[in-house]
């Protein structure tokens, strides 16, 4: 035991002591007053007995009094015997009236006493009350320091867990610190053995680059001599036919003077002039029949013309410029490509006017409740539709760029809507897996496709063909006068966006797996994909474009940059670099001259072939 406790042990046997002490004195100070008041209280006792028998002789002797003044017929001996008793009666009255008087003066007395006594025990309880007080502060004192001293006990043996702790993790810290060393010493081997086998890898990519721009060059002059190689083969053909021909007439011209020499030796003239010119002429007619037969058939190959424009491919930056407040998720170019029409997440939609240096803002209109997912313009050119994160779709005139119509009935966000080709209705797609037809002059829904899963994109081959692209990596095809999906094509990754090229023939398609895909829509079989080490799909609306011509399609990636593929090959053609952040939407001009790119980072840049078009 320590000597802490035994000194508390002891404190409180002494105060205990001293309690039972003062309780005894305040015991023996009550008592002394037990026997007068019990005394006192039998005084009282006799002397409401006095009082009552008081009260009933009095009593006795008004009836007595009364009897004698009306019964005078009552005897003599009678009344001497009730003097006798009246006057004893009033012997008796005097004697307890001294006694009460008496009594009366001892409880005068006892009162006086009493008072006295109870003085002091008012007094004493006082003192008491007091002590009680001091009891109850002690009691409180001891509480807290018993609860300081605990407290103090918890913080020592806390100090000490903490210590013992400290302890261990000190060592353990020792070792883990041993331990990295040895680890960092095997890395540092690693990191040497790494950037030996980058330094190497580095080589061997260059290698590779330099091979491959020797195997562009070569197939290139493959390609041309396999050109030159079919124009000497039709260059040997026309040879041929013209040896041939060549022969046929020696063959000929020698039937001819065999014909003339025998008729020089039969010696008809006229007969000589007419063989010769029938002959004549019928070599002319079969010789140009030859000729005919013979010739290859260049006239038809160069009479076709191409049904769009030849693309000049856009690889420099012509334009750069802050379009929105936030992400700039679409963008879309005017028929004219002087004007430009970009949406983004600070809820608004820009028109644009690009000039040789700069971009002007024309207007901007700000209608929707949450961020633009994407942009259309109809055929016409009139108006802009745009699908909104409120579950709704919106209709602008470009004339004024004034709201039109709010096109609401879905009940998740608005991924895609779209003008619907050769027509005059609009098809919107939503993350309530359902797709909506609307009439462009209506704000009635005329017909919804449940389509089983969230949709992204949705486009239009014609007036009757919608092609959708869902979250279950599935590309559903609807036919709008059956109300139903004639066939859906399985994907590898969730789909984000959809193309359909301008003659309708070839879909594209982009996956969040990092891929581009192209579907023939005559077979809806893939006919090739295209992907990249570094290109990476950056959200669910993301979107891909051909070329207005359909040899090229881009799409932008995570790391800043702009993918182009050729869509023939399926080769790599370049990678835009002029964004600092992800890429979302792109966009070709309608010549095709130009190349629109909008990101997160609230910039838009817009790409051409040469300087200062």
């Amino acid at each position: 035991m320590n000597l802490s406790e035994t000194y508390q042990q002891t404190e409180e046997n002494d105060y205990k002591l001293s309690v039972l002490k003062l309780l005894k004195a305040r015991n023996v100070k009550e008592h002394s007053f037990e026997e007068t008041i019990k005394y006192a209280n039998k005084l009282l006792e006799k002397l409401d007995y006095l009082q009552k028998a008081n009260a009933h002789k009095n009593f006795q002797t008004f009836v007595s009094e009364q009897t004698i003044s009306s019964g005078s017929d009552h005897s003599k001996y009678g009344e001497t015997v009730q003097k006798a008793d009246y006057e004893n009666v009033q012997r008796n009255l005097a004697e307890s009236h001294a006694k009460i008087s008496k009594l009366a003066e001892q409880v005068i007395n006892l009162k006086d006493t009493l008072d006295a006594k109870n003085l002091l025990v008012t007094k004493q309880s006082s003192e008491l009350e007091k002590v009680e007080i001091e009891f109850k502060k002690n009691q409180e004192l001891n509480s807290t320091l018993k609860s300081e001293l605990a407290h103090t006990k918890n913080s020592l043996q806390s100090m000490s867990d903490d210590y013992t702790v400290l302890n261990i993790t000190h060592s353990c810290v020792e070792n883990q610190r041993n331990d990295l060393e040895i680890e960092n010493k095997k890395l540092r081997s690693l990191v040497s053995k790494h950037n030996e086998e980058r330094e190497i890898f580095v080589r061997l990519e260059s290698q590779k680059n330099l091979l491959e721009t020797e195997n562009m060059e070569l197939k290139k002059k493959l390609e041309s001599f396999m050109e030159l190689k079919e124009n000497i083969m039709a260059i040997e053909n026309e040879k041929n036919g013209l040896e041939m021909e060549n022969k046929k007439l020696k063959s000929q011209l020698m039937m001819l003077k065999r014909r003339r020499e025998h008729s020089l030796s039969s010696g008809s003239y006229e007969s000589v002039c007419s063989v010769d010119g029938s002959s004549n002429k019928n070599v002319g007619k079969s010789a140009k029949n030859e000729s005919c037969k013979t010739s290859p058939p260049h006239s038809s190959s160069s009479n076709t013309s191409n049904a769009y424009p030849d693309v000049s491919f856009p690889d420099k930056q012509k334009l750069c410029f802050v379009a929105h407040e936030s992400e700039v998720n679409a963008v879309m170019w005017y028929p004219d490509p002087s004007y430009l029409i970009t949406a983004g997440s600070d809820r608004r939609l820009k028109l644009w006017e690009i000039c040789r240096d700069e971009v002007k803002l024309l207007t901007s209109a700000r209608d929707c409740n949450s961020s633009i997912l994407s942009v259309d313009i109809d055929g016409k050119a009139s108006s802009v539709l745009c699908a909104s994160s409120d579950f709704s779709s919106r209709l602008w005139d470009i004339s004024d760029f004034k709201l039109g119509h709010t096109l609401t009935g879905h009940s998740g966000k608005v991924m895609s809507a779209k003008f619907i080709k050769e027509s005059d209705t609009i098809i919107s797609g939503s993350l309530d897996k359902t797709l909506k037809l609307w009439g462009k002059n209506k704000t009635l829904c005329t017909m919804t496709f449940n389509a089983q899963s969230p949709v992204n994109d949705v486009v239009s081959r014609d007036s009757n063909f919608i092609i959708s692209g869902h979250w279950d990596r599935k590309i559903r095809f609807w036919d709008v006068r059956t109300k139903n999906s004639t066939r859906s094509i399985d994907a590898s990754g969730v789909l984000t966006s959809l193309d359909v090229s301008r003659n309708g023939s070839t879909l594209l398609t982009s996956e969040q797996d990092g891929k581009l895909k192209i579907f023939d829509l005559r077979t809806f079989k893939e006919v090739r994909s295209m992907s990249e080490t570094n290109f990476q799909i950056v959200c669910n609306w993301t979107r891909a474009k051909f070329s207005p011509d359909g040899k090229y399609c881009c799409c932008g990636s995570e790391n800043g940059s702009v993918y182009v593929w050729n869509s023939v090959t399926g080769a790599l053609e370049k990678e835009l670099r002029g964004h600092d952040s992800a890429v979302i939407s792109c966009n070709w001009s309608s010549c095709g001259s130009y190349l629109a790119t909008c990101g997160n980072n609230r910039k838009c840049v817009i790409w051409s072939k040469h300087k200062g078009v």
